[in-house]
């Protein structure tokens, strides 16, 4: 899935001059939107259609479909054309590199106690221009690195962890579900199933089990360990999330809500809680096509924000409130330590 943010930020790339799709690609974006859309009962499909052969000014057409496809995605969507997918990406990645070379590792806006663990989770944007196996490397990679950071922590010291999802604007959920896998169950014997797709008709389970993250019965995503397991996979589970937290993000959030021993901290999320597929037109250009409502694993969720169950308008809060609630849980004996540690987080990985 990819943002919305993400979406407005590659959509802002300077052109020389008003991409439109051609015909037909615009007549193939027109009829995956009108079939397959979430909210494609909001549009009058033939009115549209009308309207865009009533016109040649290509502001004009691109303003008709970028209407279409607000009111048909409920602002999730979006088209990029070819130029502005390769050049958004480009900028994207110029503006991570240079900001993982001036700032090494992120820390936490408050001292972290030592029996804590925290993972942060960013938002991850595959590439353009990969093939099928290279985007699943990429994906494994991402996974990898985040696994990575939970083993390291995990030493047999930790009695709950933080999971920060406040700046995660979105991209590909499956290596950041997978990565945060092994805190998903709650108990080794816990449920598989930690989330779901609603296109309007059928539940469609999003799973984590056997090292892998599922879709349905088909695995999507293995962890290069499969037989790796927590600790303490019971541990309490605190959950940071943001009004920047938006897409895949909150598919995080829902995969941790409800699972036991678990609660989120912040603000209520930017409300973009669909699953976007892209989609490669004739033309080479992309339509980032809304069509489900995500859901937790209870089935709850209706698309928009999240909120937390804990409110706190400010990150700094979040944090102190989320260390507070996990050490008030038996896992942790009832009240925090003496010694505290300023942990260092593993640099954010950029979006591909």
């Amino acid at each position: 899935m990819v943002s919305a943010t993400l979406v407005a930020m590659l959509l802002a790339v300077p052109v020389a001059a008003t991409p439109v799709p051609t015909l037909p690609a615009r007549e193939q974006m027109l009829d995956l939107l009108e079939h397959k859309a979430l909210h494609r009962d909001r549009v009058d499909w033939a009115a549209l259609r009308r309207d865009l052969a009533a016109t040649t000014d290509p502001d004009r057409q691109r303003a008709l479909l970028s209407d279409a496809i607000n009111r048909a995605t409920a602002g999730h969507g979006g088209w990029l054309s070819a130029e502005e997918l390769r050049e958004g990406y480009r900028k994207r990645a110029a503006g991570q590199d240079e900001a993982r070379a001036s700032v090494p590792g992120t820390a936490p806006d408050a001292p972290v106690d030592a029996r804590l663990g925290l993972i942060g989770i960013a938002s991850y944007l595959p590439g353009p221009g990969l093939s099928r196996e290279q985007q699943r490397d990429a994906e494994r990679q991402h996974a990898r690195r985040l696994q990575d950071d939970l083993w390291r922590q995990d030493d047999g010291s930790r009695c709950g962890w933080i999971v920060d999802l406040g700046d995660n604007t979105g991209g590909n959920m499956w290596p950041m579900l997978l990565g945060v896998g092994p805190l998903l169950r709650g108990r080794a014997d816990g449920p598989d199933v930690v989330g779901h797709f609603f296109d309007g008709t059928a539940l469609q389970p999003w799973r984590y089990r056997d090292g892998a993250v599922w879709v349905g019965d088909a695995p999507r995503l293995a962890a290069d360990d499969t037989t790796r397991r927590l600790r303490r996979p019971d541990a309490p589970v605190a959950v940071l999330q943001s009004g920047r937290t938006a897409s895949s993000g909150e598919a995080i959030v829902l995969a941790l809500r409800g699972r036991p021993h678990s609660r989120s901290f912040g603000t209520p999320t930017m409300g973009y809680s669909t699953g976007n597929v892209p989609v490669t037109l004739v033309d080479g250009s992309t339509l980032l096509l809304t069509g489900t409502v995500m859901k937790d694993r209870n089935g709850i969720g209706d698309g928009s924000r999240i909120v937390p169950d804990v409110p706190a308008t400010r990150r700094a809060e979040a944090m102190r409130l989320a260390q507070a609630w996990l050490l008030e849980q038996p896992a942790c004996g009832g009240r925090p330590v003496e010694k505290t540690e300023t942990r260092e987080q593993v640099p954010r990985e950029a979006a591909r």
